[in-house]
């Protein structure tokens, strides 16, 4: 079973970052940044077509990828599980819309250290990995125990 919230808010994440896209479209320059170094400062710029759409493009493809893998292994993503996966991919939209919402904000003029946002939300893809992994050896433990829970002489 699905986490609709989850579900929900990584969809309108997505739907927000196209919208974002098109409205900043007219008034984006031509070289937008879309590289940072370790320290959170631009050395890298790309086209308007890149800044603006290589983020959605990314989410919403590793949004579907990771969505997949439980269509194309269905016993490992029962129950609490499939909810684990569902936050999982909440967190990986939120992870690249808000490197998005940092193209954005330095597209349009702000100065936004990339620092301040990644990794505050790579520590919550670190959480959603570390929970997701914890419901699959669950998971797996619960499957490959004898019935009875134990070893029997």
């Amino acid at each position: 079973m699905k986490n609709r919230n989850a579900e929900r808010i990584a969809r309108a994440l997505i739907i927000a970052m196209f919208a974002v896209a098109a409205w900043t479209w007219p008034s984006a320059p031509a070289q937008i940044p879309i590289h940072w170094d370790i320290s959170g400062q631009i050395n890298g710029y790309g086209s308007k077509a890149t800044g603006l759409l290589l983020m959605p493009l990314v989410a919403l493809g590793g949004y579907a990828l990771i969505g997949l893998t439980a269509i194309v292994r269905p016993e490992q993503f029962e129950g609490r599980v499939m909810t684990a996966l569902s936050w999982f991919r909440c967190a990986y939209v939120m992870m690249m819309a808000g490197v998005f919402g940092v193209i954005i904000a330095d597209a349009r003029g702000g100065n936004l250290n990339m620092n301040y946002v990644v990794f505050p939300l790579l520590a919550v893809m670190m959480i959603a990995s570390a929970n997701l992994l914890l419901q699959l050896s669950r998971l797996k433990a619960t499957k490959t125990a004898p019935p009875g829970g134990g070893i029997r002489i």
